[in-house]
């Protein structure tokens, strides 16, 4: 009877699991993974009961009983470790993978056969927030409504491509050569802006 209890709650721990650990892949969030591979622990120990029990039971070797138990606590070690690892990096800002710039770029390229250019692309993840930002260079004799409406255009097409990111654009003439002395955001203290 207690080991159909145990094999029922390893189950049902498994499934919730499962359901954690897709949420938090859906939702970028620590936190439900976190709690999902907590739960995987559990289920893991329980099955390393009930199969060092059977085992032992079946075959009368008393020396597995151990070995099994080694083999769980390695995996829960392992799972402690990753973890660790998870949360440490999400504490960390770090650029968006290279899929992701390479999307961004990908979109910006049919711009620039129109004379448009782009620089100082910044991109961020800070835990399960993700940042882009650039410049983008448009001939100074535009209005501001039609550079607005350009830089809401590339806001809102980089945002559908990439749900959840919070897209910054900063316009600025082609024409002024201030506009080329941030291509790196590298600019010092001692840098001038130069008023023509």
């Amino acid at each position: 009877m207690g080991l159909a209890l145990s094999l029922a709650a390893t189950a049902i721990n498994g499934g919730v699991a499962f359901v954690l650990l897709r949420a938090g892949r859906r939702l970028r969030s620590i936190t439900l993974r976190a709690d999902a591979h907590h739960l995987l622990t559990d289920v893991w120990t329980s099955a390393g009961v009930v199969i060092g029990i059977l085992v032992v039971k079946l075959t009368g070797w008393l020396v597995l009983d151990p070995i099994i138990a080694l083999i769980v606590a390695a995996n829960i070690i392992w799972a402690g470790f990753q973890l660790l690892r998870e949360t440490g990096s999400g504490l960390l800002d770090r650029s968006l993978p290279a899929h992701d710039q390479q999307l961004i770029m990908d979109r910006l390229i049919p711009y620039q056969e129109n004379g448009i250019q782009f620089h100082a692309l910044l991109t961020r993840v800070a835990g399960s927030r993700r940042f882009v930002s650039f410049h983008v260079l448009v001939p100074g004799d535009w209005t501001v409504r039609h550079g607005h409406e350009l830089c809401e255009e590339l806001e809102l097409a980089i945002a559908q491509m990439l749900p959840g990111t919070h897209v910054i654009t900063h316009l600025e003439p082609l024409e002024d050569p201030t506009s080329w002395a941030d291509q790196t955001l590298e600019r010092t203290s001692g840098d001038e802006m130069q008023n023509p």
